[in-house]
């Protein structure tokens, strides 16, 4: 069983429309390289049910721990006598994209090629349309099978393929995801937790002042009424004595009939005491 080398597949590929449309310029030594095509579907919850419509040169990306369909862009037809082999290209495989769909092609199939891989690596793989990550090669049996039609291959992306394996799962890089969603959600809620504390502090030192006058108003003692604001005559002040004066001291007078007399005796007269002086 003879594989195809690289002169064969120039000759006999555009002879028999081995590959449609054909470009000669993606033959490599003993194979072919098929491209990513127009529609691709991937396990995420975005997605949903849905396959995605890419445009030329759009981009794509599988997470770890998802399933994608990559449909062709290139249909192919094996000759009934002939067996094909695909893989994926080992610079992508290296990444961690394995394929999961099967490793041949049966003779006589007609039709886009559908691969179902999945990301068993550790980081997100980015693909686009258009982008050559297939090899197929060509094996000539030793004598044509019995069945003489050809069998029919896929046009799109068919929706049971689909609901295989749509649905809601978890993967261990999307729990580190989630993970590091709420640690970033716990840093966002300390954060504001610290902002709220700043500002009531700083309001609370604004309003502080204004508190205490507040209560100082509401407790202070009333000052007693000047006799003045009530239209009363106001006492003087009474003025203090001068040093060098001299307060008047009363001068004792002595009734007559006070001073004891002799029977027959002239009564001797009161002496007087010395003179006052007048303030």
């Amino acid at each position: 069983m003879p594989f195809w080398n690289d002169n064969k597949w120039r000759t006999e590929g555009p002879a028999q429309k081995i590959v449609e449309p054909w470009d000669i310029s993606r033959v490599e030594d003993a194979n072919y390289l098929l491209s990513i095509g127009s529609e691709v579907y991937v396990s995420d919850e975005a997605s949903g049910k849905t396959a995605r419509q890419l445009k030329d040169n759009e981009s794509f990306v599988i997470d770890p721990g998802q399933f994608a369909f990559l449909l062709t862009e290139q249909a192919v037809n094996i000759p009934i006598g002939v067996l094909g082999f695909i893989s994926i290209r080992a610079s992508i495989k290296f990444s961690g994209l394995v394929n999961i769909s099967g490793f041949h092609v049966d003779p006589g199939y007609s039709g886009k090629l559908l691969f179902s891989v999945f990301n068993a690596g550790p980081s997100p793989i980015h693909l686009k349309r258009g982008e050559p990550i297939f090899p197929i090669w060509l094996a000539d049996l030793n004598e044509a099978i019995s069945r003489k039609e050809m069998k029919k291959g896929y046009i799109d992306l068919p929706s049971k393929n689909i609901n295989q394996i749509s649905g809601k799962f978890t993967t261990a890089y999307q729990v580190e995801k989630h993970i590091e969603e709420l640690r970033e959600e716990i840093n966002d809620l300390k954060a504001f937790k610290t902002q709220a504390v700043i500002v009531l502090t700083i309001a609370a030192a604004l309003m502080i002042p204004l508190f205490k006058d507040s209560v100082s108003k509401v407790f202070q003692t009333p000052s007693t009424t000047s006799p003045t604001a009530t239209g009363g005559a106001a006492n003087p002040p009474a003025q203090p004595a001068s040093a060098g004066a001299l307060a008047p001291v009363p001068t004792p007078t002595a009734s007559p009939s006070a001073v004891p007399t002799a029977p027959g005796s002239t009564p001797s007269p009161v002496p007087k005491g010395p003179p006052t002086k007048s303030p």
